[in-house]
């Protein structure tokens, strides 16, 4: 198999490139240096080859309006789908009692979970969730976290300039101009995958702790089931306390955002860890309940949208394909790789022949 056009990401690269707790100071390093850049993203149609500002990552639009590539090449080239780059599936938890812990349960390093957002990661359900998670103002947390990343699909061959590109480096503004035209990044992937979340929270100073529950959530990791018990002493409390829910689900682009009044939190969990009938819909535990179930089966639903498209290991995917993945939601993250990466800004920026 040719070896991928965006810079042979390995499993080990892709846990490097976690952006995990990074501040916007951080991102914005990441691209003075030339790094590769995992960007979240969701349903808005994005292209391959597509340009894009680093510098304007805080604007609504940091996107290029003009391609230094060959349309009707990069049409035509080759896009293949790669199931041994970057494939990983996690399930995660924390559980804090501070306020100022609540950064811990963001799903975003860099995105609105800091100060000013980014806004193209912000729309997302990653954002919505965040955002709400930043707003909540209770002190204990629990949360869980179901990820899997299925492979990525690239170029099979790094895109060509046009010739009016390689003028602006050679012949205008040079590579700075080149970038201020076209950006310094450009779209080389998508990765393919899909996440859920799910927050439970509750507020006041003064509570009683009635049981410690574990929760049992199946969550499917690399096409094998495993168990995993949810077993951060999650406690009810003592009428005055309220609870509250959030959650998001990528692949349906959706999320959730529930509370139940003073003291309806202890018949509700009880139940639900009894294994009685689910509550009617809206319920706090009916929601829950919905996260949980998608996080079951959240490879599957990934690899059924695959299906539907035609998608296989090592299938070659048209443009049409591509779209038609990013509008069912399986791009869940956009592969960013430097212009200055790419071999015919590097032999133009050197290449002193004329053109």
């Amino acid at each position: 198999m040719a070896p991928s056009a965006f810079g042979k990401f390995s499993d080990e690269e892709f846990a490097g490139l976690n952006l995990e707790g990074l501040d916007e100071n951080e991102f914005q390093r990441l691209a003075r240096n030339r790094m590769p850049l995992i960007l979240p993203w969701h349903r808005q149609p994005i292209r391959i080859g597509t340009g894009y500002h680093s510098s304007r990552q805080l604007t609504a639009d940091p996107w290029a309006t003009e391609t230094p590539f060959n349309l009707a090449e990069l049409m035509l080239q080759a896009k293949i789908f790669r199931p041994e780059q970057g494939t990983t599936s996690s399930f995660s938890s924390k559980t804090t009692s501070r306020k100022a812990e609540t950064n811990d349960h963001l799903t975003l390093g860099f995105g609105v979970g800091i100060a000013p957002p980014i806004p193209v990661v912000a729309v997302s359900v990653f954002g919505q969730f965040d955002q709400a998670v930043i707003s909540n103002s209770d002190s204990d947390k629990t949360s869980t976290r179901s990820t899997c990343r299925l492979g990525c699909v690239d170029l099979e061959v790094g895109p060509r300039l046009t010739t009016e590109a390689i003028c602006e480096i050679k012949y205008r503004g040079g590579y700075e101009g080149f970038k201020q035209r076209y950006g310094d990044y450009y779209v080389a992937g998508y990765r393919i995958g899909a996440d859920t979340g799910l927050l439970l929270s509750s507020s006041g100073s003064s509570r009683e702790q009635v049981d410690k529950y574990s929760i049992k959530a199946e969550v499917e990791v690399l096409f094998v089931t495993v168990s995993k018990t949810w077993n951060k002493e999650f406690e009810t409390f003592r009428a005055g306390r309220a609870m509250k829910l959030l959650g998001y689900d990528t692949l349906e682009d959706r999320t959730w955002q529930n509370s139940c009044a003073a003291g309806d939190s202890i018949p509700e969990t009880r139940n639900w860890l009894a294994g009685r009938p689910m509550l009617e819909e809206g319920t706090l535990k009916a929601d829950a309940e919905a996260v949980i179930s998608r996080s079951h089966s959240l490879i599957e639903r990934v690899g059924e949208v695959l299906r539907r498209h035609g998608v296989e290991d090592g299938s070659y995917l048209t443009f049409k394909q591509c779209e038609a993945l990013v509008a069912d939601g399986v791009v869940v993250e956009l592969l960013l790789m430097p212009m200055d990466h790419l071999r015919d800004v590097v032999r133009w920026r050197l290449d002193d022949n004329i053109i």
